[in-house]
Order: structure tokens, then C-alpha cells, then sequence
């Protein structure tokens, strides 16, 4: 066949190629998403299946308190930014 000669030889041969698998490409992905979408949606597929420890997961007290404290101290240092500056003032102005 000619085309398959011109590979890598004719960049109007090489474009055509990109574009047709790439369109074929993007094509199947989203039938593939669309079949997946729909299978999910009729119960067909769980969306989670195994062990789900992650959901089950205990709020740590300690752990919270001192974010919480964290986020406090940088709401205090925002809050005296906005006031504005305090220090010594440019002798240079």
C-alpha cells in the first residue's frame, strides 16, 4: 500500500493518522464512560466494593484541638496584619 510507505515520510499521511486514532480514541473512552455511567446508575456495578475502613474512621480529639489551635493562631496573625503595621517606621520616606 502507498499510505503505509508514506509514514514518517509525508507529514499530511503522519497528521491524518494522529487525528483518526486520536478522534477513535476519545470515541471509545467516552462509550466506555457512558456504558460505566449507566451501569453504576442501574445498580449493575457498586461503585464501592471491599473493605471500607476509611469510612469508618474515628475523629481524634487531640488531633483536632490542635488544628484547631493552629488555625486560630494564623487567624490572629491575619487579624493584626490587617490592622495594619505597628513596627518602626522607613526614615528613608
Amino acid at each position: 500500500m502507498k499510505i503505509t510507505k508514506e509514514i514518517g515520510r509525508s507529514p499530511h499521511v503522519d497528521w491524518i493518522i494522529i487525528i483518526f486514532s486520536s478522534t477513535f480514541l476519545a470515541v471509545a473512552l467516552a462509550i466506555a464512560g457512558i456504558y460505566l455511567y449507566n451501569a453504576v446508575n442501574q445498580g449493575d456495578i457498586d461503585g464501592r466494593v471491599g473493605n471500607t475502613a476509611n469510612s469508618s474512621r474515628i475523629l481524634d480529639q487531640k488531633k483536632l484541638s490542635v488544628i484547631l489551635e493552629r488555625f486560630s493562631a494564623k487567624e490572629q496573625a491575619s487579624e493584626k496584619a490587617k490592622a495594619g503595621y505597628a513596627g518602626v517606621s522607613d526614615p528613608s520616606i
